[in-house]
Parts: C-alpha cells; structure tokens; sequence
C-alpha cells in the first residue's frame, strides 16, 4: 500500500518539525539564561509541586523567625526591666534596715520616708513599662491597659488580667513573650497575716491598718508590755493550725509568764517553747514561736518602776480563758479581707462606695471573683456587677439594688458596701472593688506601709516598736517579692534558651529547604549546554534537509 503525501502536507510537516526543533532550542536558552531548570509546571508537574510545598514551609519558617525576633526582643526588654526592678528592690532593702535602726530621729526616719517615695515612684513606672509596640509588659493579655494605678488612699490595684502573650516559634512550639503583674508584683506571699486585735491602729496608715502594740483603754504611762503583728513562719501550720484555733487570748499571769487560750478557752501555752516563760528585763525582747507564727513580746518598764515587782507590774486584772481587755492582755487572730475600693472619674455624681465587710464567709469564697469586681449603675440606684477586668463582651454576673435612705448598705456575693448617696439618674457610674486577701500583699503596698509609717509613727516607745514591727514585716514580704522575681527571671532564661535552640533549628531546616528547591529548581549546565549543542545541530541538519526536501516535486522532474 502506497501513501500519498501530498506537497502541502510536506511543507507542512516540515514547517512544523522546525518549529518543535526551534522551541526545544529556545527553551534551553531560556533555562540557561534563567539557571532554572523548571520554568512552568509542565516541564516536570511532580518537582512543581514539591517546590510549591517547600516554597510554603519557607514561607512559614520566615513567619517563624520573624516571630523568634519578636520574642527575644520582647523577653530582652523585660529581663532588662526586672533587673531594674530587683535593683530597686535591693536599695529598698538597705533603707528598710536602715529604718529598724532603734537609734534614728524623726528627721533621719523622714529622711528615709523621703528616698522611700523616690523609689516607690520609680518602681511603680518600671512596672507600668511598654515595649517596642507600645504595650504594656505586664498587664497581660490586656496590652493597653496599665496595669498599676495608685488609689487616692496611697494604695495600689492592679489593672490587667492573669494571661500571658504567646508566639509560634516552630510547628509545635510556642514561647510566653510576657508575664503578667500580678503573678510578679502582687502574688507576694505576705507574712503578716495576724493582727492584734485589742491594738490601737494607727491612722495614718492606709487600710489594714497596722497592728499597733499597745491596748485600748490603757493610760499610755500605764502600758508596759507590747507585742508584734506575727510574722508567718510556716504556712501550712500556720493555715492547718493557728486558725483553727482563733481566736486566741494571751494574758500575763505573772511578771515572768504568760498563758495562750484559744476560742475554745483551752490553754495551748504548752505549744509554746519554753512554755510561757519569759525574761522581761530581756533588752532583745523575747521571741514567741506559736503555730506557725513568730512574735516579739517587749516589756518596757517606765520610770520609777521596780524590777523586783514585775508580778504587780506586769500581771493581767483578766479572767484567764477569756478574751477581753486586761492591763496586759492581748487577742491574736487571722486578719480580715480588706476591699480596696476605687470611683471612676467620670462619673456624674458625687456618690462614693466604701466599706466592705463580710457577712458570709461562704458566699464570699464561693462567688466573689478573686480578680475583684465593678459595680456599674446603671440608673441612681440600680447596679450591674462585672468581674475584672471588664471588656466589651464581659457578661453581667448578677444585679442589684442600693436604695435609700442613704447611706445604703447593700450586698455583693456575701460583701456589705456602703453607698453615700444616689448615683447617676442617667446610669454610667463605676466603682471597682478588689478584695485585699492577706495571704498576698504586693510589693508596692509593702513598700508604702513602710514609708508611712515612717513618716507617722512617734519617736516614743510605742513609735519605736511600730516601726521596728514594719520593718520586719517588709524585710520579710520583700524577700518574698525578690523570690517571685528571681524565679521569673529564671523562666526568662529558660525561654531565651528555647529561642536559641529554635533560632538554630530553623536555620538548618531552612538550609536544607534552599537545598532540596535548588536540587529540584536549578540547572545543570553542563548538562544543558551540551544538550543545546546537540538542539542546535538538530535544528540546523533539519533546516538543510527541508531545504533539499522542499526541492523535489513532480514538476521538476517532468521538465
């Protein structure tokens, strides 16, 4: 069988192979010209899809380290800032034990007070520090919030929230790029926890009071024995022991020994070491080590009294096993939550909330949160309440009427407040209440009871002891504060640690994705040009040979 190609067929097909033979030419050109071996999809479908995955997984690793930067600059700023801090802390130290000093005068204490402000303030805006975007480091999730504000009665709340700021930084990795204030500043175990309860307070220091030494009632020529706020030692006794008991009675029965009742009218003395038995002349005072708890019993005798009748002097006129008011006689007990009550300033009326006292102990612990509260009016005597901090979802977690006369007392999850006068017709007034928990005092609150004192308390015995009493409360909650700091540093250098590891992983997995795109993407170009030398010969044998083809036909042969 014979096929017949006719001339246009010819020309065709040879127009055509020149053309395949040009475009495999050009498009090795073209590989070399770009060192990519593939240029579209269909030079090799399966190797354009592996490259499109690595290009993704490159693109993630970018974000990955771009986010490890922002970590590592994030955790720098505020390792640099707790450094600041703990160098504040430490001076704040030196001054306290310069202020137990039993010698200084009123002038060397406001002296003191004097650098206690200039440190106060200026740990107060090292705890309100921004970052590099403007937020701020220890407010939580709630970056444009500040997170300490002093109260106008000189103590502080706390504004943010319990979160913590994360980034991505691998697959499965991701790094804390902050810690928030609370955990830091404010959950600082505290060590006065037991407030004598037949003491006088002093007023001028801010709520709780401090406990006082001396006894209500007692002509102050007539009080010669005082005793210090307890000092928590040991807090699982402390909690399983001590206030199982309270509250309790101590009372002189001698001038050489005392006895401790507890509610129950049991005598516990024998808890004590040493079992009551005292030195009064001691000049040191004497050191009472009772369930947990540490206190400083100081006799001070006054002129004119004698050391050979310290039965006369110092026994108590009290019923022994019951807690009342004797010449020296004392009750010891936990002390109670205070609630640290702050006005919006822009509400419209002059109303104000105070008080805060419990009457249910229950309900308390059952439902008011831990974080604090805002009462939001939302007419002159109707009130909405949010736990803190309040966002623009939070929802209403219950309501509540505060009507006159006034002032009106109303309740909040077992809490008594106090209204002065009605609110806002319009509604819109807040009032935020944070309970004060003695478990935890921060470090700022610490720091200005002791200024206060300070700058109140007499230099007379009583006045002396106060502040010798502060001191040994602040010495003690400032190490503690310096404790929580160190551990977070210590977090610090551990995530700053993980970023380095992640930095250098992603590096090589970085490395050996270039690697694998290269093997797939780029050109082999000795492979390429030989291949072009060997298109080009091609291309030019068919030219020839469509030139010699394109010759022959039927016409010149019948010429």
């Amino acid at each position: 069988m014979v096929t017949r190609i006719s001339s246009i067929q010819a020309f065709n097909n040879g127009v055509t192979g020149l053309g395949r033979n040009y475009s495999d030419l050009i498009r090795t050109q073209e590989q070399i010209s770009s060192g990519n071996r593939i240029l579209t999809p269909a030079d090799d479908p399966v190797a354009s899809v592996r490259l499109l995955q690595l290009e993704q997984q490159q693109s993630v690793l970018s974000q990955y380290n771009d986010n490890l930067t922002a970590a590592k600059n994030s955790l720098s700023q505020e390792e640099t800032t707790l450094n600041s801090v703990n160098t504040v802390l430490d001076r704040v130290r030196e001054l306290a034990v310069q202020a137990g000093g039993g010698a200084l005068s009123a002038a060397d204490r406001s002296s003191i007070a004097k650098e206690l402000a200039e440190r106060e303030n200026e740990l107060l805006n090292l705890m309100n520090s921004r970052n590099a975007r403007g937020e701020y480091l220890f407010s939580g999730n709630l970056g444009k919030t500040a997170p300490f504000v002093r109260n106008p009665d000189g103590t502080y709340s706390y504004f943010g929230d319990e979160g913590q700021r994360s980034l991505q930084v691998a697959s499965s990795t991701n790094v804390a790029i902050n810690d928030n204030g609370k955990r830091l500043f404010e959950d600082v175990t505290n060590a006065d926890r037991v407030a004598n309860t037949d003491g006088v307070s002093n007023p001028a220091l801010p709520s709780p009071p401090l406990p006082a030494t001396t006894i209500p009632g007692v002509p102050a020529d007539e009080q010669r024995v005082f005793i210090s706020p307890g000092l928590v030692q040991d807090d699982r006794a402390f909690n399983s022991d001590f206030r199982n008991g309270e509250p309790y009675s101590l009372a002189f029965v001698s001038g050489t020994e005392f006895r401790i009742y507890d509610a129950s009218g049991a005598d516990v003395t024998s808890e004590v070491p040493g079992g009551g038995k005292i030195d009064p002349l001691a000049s040191s005072g004497n050191t009472i080590n009772f369930r947990g708890m540490r206190f400083q019993l100081d006799v001070a005798l006054k002129d004119g009294d004698n050391e050979l009748d310290l039965d006369n002097l110092l026994a108590d006129t009290a019923t022994p096993g019951t807690p009342g008011i004797g010449t020296h006689s004392f009750t010891l007990q936990s002390a109670p939550t205070e609630f640290a009550i702050t006005r919006s300033s822009t509400n419209a009326s002059a109303a104000v909330v105070a008080g805060g006292t419990i009457s249910n102990q229950a309900t308390f612990d059952g439902q008011f949160p831990t974080s604090g509260v805002v009462l939001r009016f939302t007419d002159d005597t109707n009130y909405e309440v949010y736990a803190q901090p309040v966002g623009p979802n939070s929802p209403v977690l219950t309501t509540g009427t505060a009507a006159g006369p006034y002032p009106s007392t109303f309740n909040v999850y077992g809490v008594d407040f106090i209204l002065s006068g009605p609110a806002s017709a319009a509604g819109g007034d807040e009032f935020g209440v944070q309970p004060q928990f003695q478990e935890q005092r921060s470090i700022l609150n610490t720091i200005s009871r002791l200024r206060q004192s300070l700058e109140s308390s007499p230099t007379s015995p009583a006045g002396n002891l106060a502040v010798r009493n502060e001191v040994a409360i602040a010495l003690t909650n400032l190490d503690n504060g310096l404790a929580n700091v160190d551990e977070v540093h210590t977090e610090i250098g551990a995530r700053l640690g993980l970023i380095e590891t992640t930095t250098t992983d992603n590096e090589d997995v970085t490395l050996v994705n270039k690697s694998v795109q290269a093997e797939l993407r780029e050109l082999d170009y000795a492979e390429a040009l030989s291949r072009l030398s060997f298109q080009t010969i091609i291309l030019e044998a068919a030219q020839q040979s469509y030139v010699k083809i394109s010759g022959l036909n039927l016409f010149n042969q019948l010429r």
